[in-house]
């Protein structure tokens, strides 16, 4: 039985990750001074917090409050810090950090922008580096995505998230029980590790998304729907924007392997190398994966054109095959007075078995002809 192909256009699907021209807070930016600090991601409710970590080899303290001095308090100079503000929104608290630390305008600015694509930049004493940190919500079949900001001072590690929960559980763990290295490491190697925590994440995204390009590439050969052609379209948009968010991180990497920073050390600089070799083989993993995506795309279209033509086939041999019949339909239905045959016993199922045969001769030369 011939499946049922429906070759209506469909809808461009709408894709669970946030596009660049949803901001629109992003316009307000235009025409303003550099370093206007303006937040362009979504509104949000939900109060910032601060999350603190001071550490030693022997001690280590740690706070979580929405109250900004208090947590800042916990600082020490003599230790390593981690501040990690969790929230984006409230642009006030974002600058009381930045004037407490003296961090200059133009970084906080890349930090409220969430848009900001992946970039490292030395502003002498400090590194900042952004970059995007994905999850793929496999229930819903989504690709979230979140704009997290980095910046690496003297014994001090800042850390900006737009919204709570993030991949750095397994390194508070580590730093509360004081397990492998990283208590006994300055800021630049806690610095290394989130990054390298991030990066390593694209992994597994990639993993899925390739999962489902596999499933997509059955589904194609076997069956093909309009269904299929959505969700084909809705992984080449996400393939798309990952290469867009992830291509620019081998400079990023780059940029602070060559830089000659005093904040970083010769042997975390060599961590940073492994980091940018991954950045490389996940980069190259796109590139494969997209020429992947259009060759189904690709296969999909010719599936869907070679089942068009089947049932053209079928359509034009059924015509093919009424033409004759309809033909002699045609001479014995004219009302003429004078017609012998319509006299004759035996002419309706002479004319009856004339139509059966030629109909017969015809599916039999199709069938030589294996157009059937």
């Amino acid at each position: 039985m011939k499946k049922k192909l429906n070759v209506s256009v469909p809808p461009i699907p709408k894709l669970s990750f946030r596009r660049f021209s949803e901001s629109n807070k992003a316009r307000e930016t235009i025409g303003q001074a550099p370093g206007t600090l303006i937040y362009t991601g979504k509104k949000r409710e939900e109060k910032v917090e601060i999350e603190v970590f001071t550490y030693n080899a022997e001690v280590l303290n740690e706070m979580r409050s929405a109250k900004v001095e208090e947590c800042l308090n916990l600082y020490d100079e003599k230790k390593v810090n981690w501040i990690n503000v969790i929230g984006l929104h409230n642009v006030d608290l974002i600058h009381k950090v930045g004037e407490r630390f003296q961090l200059h305008p133009l970084l906080l600015e890349d930090v409220l922008h969430v848009d900001q694509r992946p970039k490292a930049e030395d502003f002498g004493d400090y590194i900042f580096f952004t970059i995007k940190m994905f999850h793929q919500n496999v229930k819903e079949d989504e690709l979230n995505y979140e704009h997290i900001s980095f910046v690496l001072g003297k014994n001090t590690v800042f850390c900006f998230q737009e919204k709570s929960g993030d991949l750095f559980d397994l390194i508070r763990e580590r730093l509360r029980n004081a397990y492998g290295r990283i208590r006994h490491r300055k800021a630049d190697y806690i610095f290394y590790r989130f990054i390298d925590t991030v990066v390593d994440q694209y992994y597994l995204v990639i993993d899925q998304l390739a999962e489902r390009i596999e499933k997509l590439e059955d589904e194609v050969m076997d069956n093909p729907t309009t269904k299929t052609l959505n969700q084909l379209q809705a992984v080449r948009k996400e393939l798309i924007f990952l290469r867009r968010s992830i291509h620019p991180l081998r400079e990023s990497i780059n940029t602070i392997i060559k830089s000659e920073s005093k904040l970083l050390q010769e042997d975390t600089e060599r961590f940073f190398s492994d980091v940018y070799d991954h950045t490389i083989q996940i980069v190259e993993s796109l590139e494969t994966y997209r020429d992947l995506l259009s060759g189904i795309m690709d296969l999909y279209m010719n599936t869907a054109s070679n089942r068009m033509n089947e049932i053209m086939k079928v359509l034009t041999i059924m015509s093919t095959i009424f033409i004759p019949l309809t033909f002699i339909a045609g001479i014995y239905g004219m009302n003429f007075q004078y017609m012998p045959e319509l006299e004759y016993k035996w002419a309706y199922p002479v004319a009856v078995g004339v139509m059966v045969l030629v109909a017969i001769f015809m599916l039999i030369f199709f069938k030589r002809k294996k157009w059937l």
